[in-house]
């Protein structure tokens, strides 16, 4: 596949229109006290918490223009089957060895192009750095150009990929340099892997003077239940419904207000809650880890399973069905796939996230090729998202991944 320049039309375009739109309605604020373009080719990093995010930084640093690593499954929609080529954008199967996307990056930077990388491959279901392959940091080390980062903040809560629309807001980006060439050379791959957990986590940024305010409009709790599965209280399932600024259990009342600080606000004395979207699906990972154990019982469901389309731009296919189901040693899929019937193995080692579209697929990438399987209850997908990254805490035997800055998928024996 040939990775085209940016078309510079389009992407003066997407500036003059759709960047005065974000600052009006997101107060979009760009940092770039921090900020000393490189000269000649450079690759930027940045947190992944909404859709929205390539948009985001690449108007944040235009006139610089980016060719974005994107994954696979865009380039399977119209109108993106056209217009992802034409942006320059390179497909990259998530969590698998790809080394199409890899010749793409070097021949970008090759001709003095820019490379957009999102480390943690994809969206974060609770809003919080949630680790990176380790292969990010050999990668960046063997191709030795200046490295800049970015942290995006607010638009997890503005633009989630939870529920549907938008909502007004504040956000805001950081753009600062991380790693000269020379810098890189002196580095090992340890030392860079370690440094870009730190940025990107902002792990090492001060404590705030005071919390960031992101949203300002109504029904800030709105498809909140779609990632928030899990009542804290009476430990049901699926039982939380969000109503304006309010979740509530409906088996035994437990309830919480959100506020524009994304904090939550316990309705009444004895309600159990947590103190913010994060801390919540922390803990329901946790709860979920705890039926993990050695000797368990694999964790199984009926699912229809998808495949890529074999006509370009209509996306996937349901092609099949039949149950998978998550075990120590990794996922299994059993039934029939086009007509045949099929067995799909999944080491747990090869299986380090779940990507979710929440109560629609959750994706499996492995052998150059990825599967959406779709639970009969579409709401199981982040429950099932959320196993199979604990179950790859707990059981993997050497993990690929960084791991998560609040540890909440690592578990005791």
């Amino acid at each position: 596949m040939k990775i085209r320049r940016p078309n510079a039309v389009i992407y003066f375009l997407i500036f003059i229109f759709v960047f005065p739109l974000m600052k009006f309605l997101f107060s979009l604020k760009v940092d770039k006290s921090r900020f000393i373009p490189p000269n000649g080719p450079f690759i930027v990093v940045s947190n992944h918490s909404s859709f929205a995010d390539f948009l985001i930084v690449m108007l944040s640093l235009y006139p610089h223009r980016m060719n974005s690593v994107a994954a696979q499954k865009f380039f399977l929609y119209k109108p993106l089957t056209w217009f992802l080529p034409m942006m320059g954008a390179i497909p990259k199967n998530l969590f698998d060895p790809d080394v199409r996307s890899i010749i793409g990056i070097k021949t970008v930077l090759k001709r003095g192009g820019k490379i957009l990388l999102f480390p943690e491959g994809r969206c974060a279901c609770d809003g919080v750095y949630a680790g990176m392959h380790k292969s990010t940091g050999k990668l960046i080390k063997k191709l030795n150009v200046p490295v800049v980062s970015c942290s995006i903040e607010g638009a997890y809560t503005c633009m989630p990929f939870w529920r549907k629309g938008l909502k007004r807001g504040r956000v805001r980006i950081i753009v600062s340099n991380l790693f000269s060439e020379d810098c890189l050379k002196s580095l090992s791959v340890k030392q860079i892997t370690h440094a870009l957990d730190l940025r990107l986590s902002r792990a090492e940024d001060p404590p705030p003077d005071k919390p960031f305010q992101t949203f300002s409009s109504k029904n800030l709790a709105e498809g909140l239940e779609n990632i928030l599965y899990w009542c804290p209280k009476c430990d049901s399932e699926f039982a939380l419904r969000s109503d304006n600024c309010t979740i509530r259990c409906s088996v035994c009342g437990n309830a919480a207000v959100l506020d524009k600080f994304t904090k939550f606000a316990p309705l009444s004395d004895d309600c159990v809650i947590f103190s913010g979207i994060h801390e919540w699906y922390r803990e329901q990972a946790r709860y979920e880890g705890r039926k993990l154990h050695p000797d368990m019982e694999p964790i199984g469901e009926n699912v229809s399973v998808g495949l890529p389309s074999e006509i370009p731009g209509e996306g996937m296919t349901t092609c099949g069905n039949g149950e998978i189901s998550i075990s120590p040693d990794g996922w299994r899929f059993t039934g029939t796939v086009k007509g045949k019937e099929t067995s799909l193995f999944f080491p747990i080692d090869t299986v380090p996230a779940v990507p979710i579209d929440p109560n629609e697929v959750f994706q499996i990438y492995a052998g150059g090729t990825f599967y959406t399987f779709t639970p009969q209850d579409a709401r199981k997908c982040v429950q099932y998202s959320v196993l199979g990254e604990a179950a790859y805490w707990r059981f993997a035997s050497n993990s690929l991944m960084t791991p998560r800055r609040d540890g909440g998928f690592c578990y005791e024996n």
